[in-house]
């Protein structure tokens, strides 16, 4: 009888042993917290893409003594309201020296309107970013990208997040 007792205790010491290994196993399986964010898309990293994608396609502008000068950027919103200041603030900080970025609230404000055909200032483009869904994985952005009254184009870019950032992942120009 004594060495049934002993099977009987170790029987219930196994048992404690294991329901507390599965109790401990629960609780790590719910303390690690909610699942992890996607990345989405923000303002002022779909704003950064499409000044990525428009650095990338500008042809360089060399100055009178043939150094290149970094491309001007004029940005506004295609409704004509104020970008956000801290979305204002982020682009500039990302893109650093690569260009010279210039928010506008007014599209006239980017163009010389003393000069026939109305080119951008500084030999620039503006580019009118309408409103567009953001925190989402992928957002369709349509721009109107403007160098002169007889040279502007109409894009849908599509930008997708990244790890830290976004993308233009496609751009396809609206004909109409």
């Amino acid at each position: 009888m004594g060495s049934s007792n002993r099977n009987s205790v170790r029987s219930r010491s196994a048992l404690s042993v294991a329901a507390a290994a599965i109790a401990v196993l629960a609780l790590v399986g719910c303390a690690s917290g909610p699942a992890p964010e996607r990345a989405t898309v923000t303002p002022a990293n779909a704003y950064t893409a499409i000044v990525e994608w428009e650095i990338e396609r500008t042809e360089p502008v060399s100055d009178a003594d043939g150094n290149v000068e970094v491309p001007a950027i004029y940005l506004a919103a295609g409704s004509g309201g104020t970008v956000d200041v801290r979305v204002q603030a982020d682009v500039v900080a990302n893109i650093d020296d690569a260009a010279v970025i210039r928010f506008v609230d007014d599209a006239r404000d980017a163009r010389d309107e003393k000069l026939d055909n109305e080119p951008v200032k500084n030999r620039g483009v503006m580019i009118l970013i309408d409103e567009f869904e953001p925190d989402q994985a992928k957002v369709d952005a349509r721009i109107v990208r403007y160098q002169s009254i007889d040279d502007d184009s109409t894009w849908i870019l599509q930008v997708t997040s990244t790890l830290d950032s976004a993308a233009v992942s496609s751009a396809t120009r609206v004909t109409e």
